[in-house]
């Protein structure tokens, strides 16, 4: 991607397992989308997360389900299935492409990461090729590094320098999904920290409890 603020639309988007989604994805997103002055953000539910790999995972059908029932109520959310739909493991750098073709050029990409998976980033497939795809949003998270950009300026110096990486502060949520499949595996309540429609849906369809 150009140096330079996008001349066209702002799009933000959001990828993960979403297993399941909760409402600190909700507030990530919506951090991001006021502060970048996005036109919407963009929910892409891993299909078979690579980083994951040998892990157990909810189906992508149940995972892609609650994910459009958490953004249902808000209309600068919305969800894409993409990764679900496509063969093998789940990468960003793919993503970014089939969205690259199906948008106008002008369009500007904003992948919003929290800034406790950029010690991975250099991982990822084709970290470099992503860094010209997208603008990379770093929401500072707890768990990760107290500057995130900075984490990424060490491999990633000319991105840093141009503006492709930008940090954007918000509130620090501390929701780990991880932690929410062993409340609910233990039958206890997680009102107040998922949508409601997603609990409803997790309680319907016995989900996290073996």
């Amino acid at each position: 991607m150009a140096d330079g603020e996008p001349s066209g639309r702002r799009i933000g988007i959001l990828g993960g397992t979403f297993d399941p989604p909760h409402l600190g994805h909700l507030l990530i997103a919506e951090t991001a989308r006021v502060a970048l002055g996005l036109e919407s953000v963009l929910f892409v539910p891993a299909g078979e997360p690579w980083l994951k790999s040998g892990q157990r995972i909810t189906s992508a059908t149940h995972r892609l389900r609650m994910v459009r029932l958490a953004v249902a109520d808000n209309p600068d959310f919305c969800v894409s299935d993409c990764e679900i739909q496509r063969t093998g493991a789940s990468y960003t750098v793919d993503t970014l492409r089939e969205l690259r073709s199906s948008y106008p050029q002008d369009t500007g990409f904003y992948f919003i990461v929290g800034s406790d998976v950029l010690d991975q980033f250099h991982r990822w497939k084709e970290p470099d090729c992503i860094l010209q795809l997208c603008r990379l949003a770093v929401i500072e998270r707890p768990g990760g590094p107290d500057d995130g950009v900075v984490v990424l300026a060490e491999r990633f110096p000319d991105a840093v320098a141009s503006g492709v990486v930008v940090s954007v502060a918000g509130p620090r949520v501390d929701f780990s999904a991880s932690e929410l499949r062993r409340i609910l595996a233990e039958g206890q309540s997680v009102r107040y920290q998922v949508p409601d429609a997603v609990a409803e849906y997790i309680r319907q369809h016995g989900l996290y409890h073996d």
